[in-house]
């Protein structure tokens, strides 16, 4: 398996020789602590293997990543992750170094976390229908963490991108998963990137440079709101994502009443039946209700 071999190849010798045990065609994530037991997910369970990480093996996994070159990748390291080819996402944390009010370095790390990539095509065929009519409906895909939602979102992306002009503001790089410039997932034909930039700033730029169709980007929030009716103002569609259980959290912390009038789809997702469970598709944000 050419993931599985993908990821080995970043460990020390030992965790490698522990890891290749594992099943890797269902496994989610794998974690290195200091001093600690590795753990492994599959299916959202979490379990303990027979192996102690220790602080030297977390920082030669980094220098195996970075290829002995950590300053190469230090606009990733300081927020906290690198994309690895294939899309394998590994986050890090460690003693933030702060500068200026910002962060401008991990170091002494503790702790490495490899979130295994799998591009699930199909995964929004079921959502599909009710945003493309006669059109793209402005739509915002609401749900807790780890329900899917970034992968229908990509799945969106891939299909909507064979038509129309989409640009992904990927400001936390999980979308496209861009590595030396080349998306590690399939985004669509017609979709270009803009990767680890403030939705806020990107949606202004990517209207600006690239006149896109459609704009996909995850995880909006409040200082978002303002770029987004500039988008729509500009007759561009907007598809997002927002963190939530339902409609009326997202309401309470991120200030929708500018835009609400103009969105018209609105999906909510859980893991009640396994990742992506659809739980509610609405026809638009009706904040009077809430």
């Amino acid at each position: 398996m050419k993931s599985k071999e993908e990821i080995l190849s970043k460990f020390p010798e030992k965790i490698r020789l522990i890891l290749e045990k594992e099943d890797f065609s269902k496994l989610e994530e794998i974690r290195l602590r200091s001093d600690r037991h590795i753990v492994v997910t599959t299916n959202g369970i979490h379990r303990q293997l027979d192996y102690m990480t220790a602080q030297h093996e977390i920082e030669q996994t980094l220098h195996i990543i970075s290829q002995s070159s950590v300053y190469a990748y230090i606009e990733e390291i300081k927020s906290c992750f690198i994309t690895l080819q294939g899309g394998h996402r590994v986050g890090l944390c460690g003693r933030a170094v702060v500068k200026d009010g910002e962060v401008c370095n991990i170091v002494q790390l503790s702790g490495i976390n490899f979130r295994i990539a799998r591009q699930v095509k199909g995964s929004a065929n079921a959502i599909l229908p009710y945003i493309v009519q006669d059109g793209i409906k402005n739509t915002l895909i609401i749900s807790p963490p780890q329900c899917g939602k970034t992968t229908m979102l990509r799945d969106i992306a891939r299909q909507i991108g064979k038509r129309y002009k989409v640009s992904i503001i990927d400001e936390r790089g999980e979308i496209a998963a861009m590595h030396r410039g080349i998306p590690q997932y399939d985004v669509g034909e017609m979709t270009d990137v803009l990767d680890l930039c403030p939705k806020n700033i990107g949606i202004s730029l990517m209207l600006r440079s690239m006149s896109p169709d459609v704009i996909i980007t995850d995880e909006i929030a409040a200082g978002d709101i303002e770029a987004i009716g500039q988008a729509f103002s500009c007759g561009v569609k907007i598809i997002a994502t927002a963190h939530g259980d339902n409609v009326s959290q997202v309401l309470k912390r991120i200030n929708l009443d500018p835009i609400a009038h103009e969105i018209g789809c609105v999906i909510t997702l859980s893991r009640k039946k396994g990742v992506g469970t659809i739980e509610s598709i609405g026809s638009g944000l009706n904040i009077s209700k809430h």
